[in-house]
């Protein structure tokens, strides 16, 4: 069922490969020309709870991912859309990164974008960086576990094809077991087996084989958040690109388990001295790390 789903979401996005893709903040005009200059097919982007539903239970702004959806089918490129944060109402006026009191109100909002989307959108994530408190308060694996039942059977309930992804955990997950963990309790529900990854971790290679594949279960694996910032190393834009070269190399090696990257990310505003994480910089001109995706793309689709 999921390669069928998944020659579906291509079809019907007609997206050159679902294997590469860009997380991206939003997605204009002008980041969706710049995706299809780049000929990543994928786009990730936070669909929040907080935003969409944000006033009240039953108060949809569709305004934004609407906007979204436009831009991907203008430039035919696949969203995945990490569905994820509680707005104040359902989590007793907390930040959004506290986990709701009501799992039905949860589960409402899925089963709300899921069909909303039904024919546009087809791969969904289940929260972002659940390990984390700054995400996910607590980090309790109960609680990320019911948030993963109540998403899979509204996903499922909304469109049977859609694909599922998850625990999206960042690297630390991998080295104290809160991945492990997630997998042992939840991977069953997932489709797709994410992670995330930046240079602050172990090494890239040691990561995927050791830490990330043992506790796949046998799924596909996509390294859904991965990226550098120039301004991380003294050779700044040369080290990015040669960052970006080395995750490549490692994922064209692995391509039998390790099946789609999306780096971190395509274009970010200018902020005080903060050189950010894009392949773009400022005025849109394309740093190295651009040409040398858009080539390897090119020679490994």
């Amino acid at each position: 069922m999921l390669a069928f789903a998944i020659a579906c979401a291509a079809s019907s996005a007609r997206a050159q490969t679902l294997h590469y893709g860009m997380n991206t903040v939003t997605l204009t005009r002008r980041m969706a020309d710049k995706m299809t200059e780049l000929g990543a097919g994928t786009v990730r982007l936070a669909f929040g709870w907080d935003v969409i539903e944000g006033r009240c239970k039953g108060c949809f702004d569709w305004t934004v991912t609407d906007a979204w959806r436009d831009e991907a089918r203008r430039t035919h490129r696949t969203l995945v859309a990490a569905l994820a944060y509680a707005p104040k109402w359902a989590n007793g006026g907390n930040p959004y990164w506290y986990p709701p009191l009501n799992y039905q109100d949860w589960y409402d909002f899925v089963f709300a974008v899921v069909s909303r989307y039904r024919n546009d959108i087809f791969i969904f994530g289940i929260w972002n960086e659940p390990d984390l408190d700054s995400f996910l308060h607590g980090t309790d694996l109960r609680v990320y576990h019911a948030l993963a039942v109540n998403a899979f059977a509204a996903i499922r309930a909304a469109n049977p094809l859609a694909i599922i992804a998850g625990p999206d955990v960042s690297w630390h997950a991998l080295r104290n077991g809160w991945y492990a963990g997630a997998m042992a309790a939840s991977g069953d529900l997932f489709d797709i087996v994410t992670v995330h990854y930046y240079v602050d971790g172990p090494p890239l290679d040691y990561t995927m084989d050791s830490l990330v594949r043992p506790y796949a279960l046998g799924k596909p694996v996509w390294l859904s958040e991965v990226g550098m910032r120039p301004c991380a190393s003294a050779f700044g834009e040369a080290a990015q690109a040669l960052f970006y070269q080395r995750v490549l190399g490692f994922f064209q090696a692995r391509r039998d388990w390790w099946t789609g990257v999306l780096f971190f990310n395509l274009w970010e505003p200018p902020s005080g001295t903060d050189c950010g994480s894009a392949i773009t910089r400022a005025d849109w001109s394309n740093r190295p790390a651009f040409t040398l995706l858009q080539k390897f793309m090119r020679e490994h689709p």
